[in-house]
């Protein structure tokens, strides 16, 4: 495999942590830059680690992994966007900060985006590949798009005035979700 469509692999990977840390700055205007940047650090970590677990599991649970991936990553996501909107919903409208994201609410979130990075591992089993190379890139894209999701989302917020942001993340969180399954 070229290193061009690796890149190509790398950048729609990305797009899911894209997405998330998009809601994730839209929704939670109380997150601070320094979780932000944890959040795509542990997106890169996610992405690239099982990236390396799938290359490594090669074809032997190939069919579970991809039938129960879709599964866990879509129940992951969507309870995590009706968390966002129940919390949306509970708020009054003069809270100004919104909680902030826990440690096992970033695990969980790497977790559910890097799902589709094990499924690609496993096929980079089959082909030739630059395995450091892949999976170097597929870590840094995911730290890159989510750290620009963020930014994007946290800026977007500033504009409004309610909570409607964060009932639009869970919305997001739970699409993403279903597409996923």
């Amino acid at each position: 495999m070229n290193y061009l469509s690796v890149i190509l692999i790398a950048v729609i990977e990305a797009m899911d942590c894209f997405a998330v840390a998009t809601s994730i700055g839209l929704g939670r205007s109380g997150v601070s830059r320094f979780k932000a940047f944890g959040l795509a650090l542990s997106f890169g970590f996610f992405q690239g680690g099982m990236t390396l677990l799938g290359y490594f599991s090669g074809t032997l649970a190939r069919h579970w992994i991809h039938d129960l991936g879709s599964i866990i990553a879509c129940v992951i996501l969507c309870l995590l966007g009706l968390k966002f909107i129940w919390e949306a919903l509970r708020k009054k409208e003069d809270e100004k900060k919104i909680s902030d994201l826990s440690l096992a609410s970033i695990v969980l979130l790497s977790l559910a985006t890097s799902i589709d990075a094990l499924t690609i591992g496993i096929s980079f089993a089959f082909v030739k590949v630059d395995l450091i190379f892949a999976t170097a890139v597929i870590a840094l894209a995911a730290v890159l798009f989510g750290i620009l999701g963020f930014e994007i989302g946290s800026r977007s917020a500033k504009f409004f005035k309610t909570n409607l942001p964060q009932v639009f993340a869970g919305i997001i969180l739970i699409i993403i979700g279903i597409t996923s399954f």
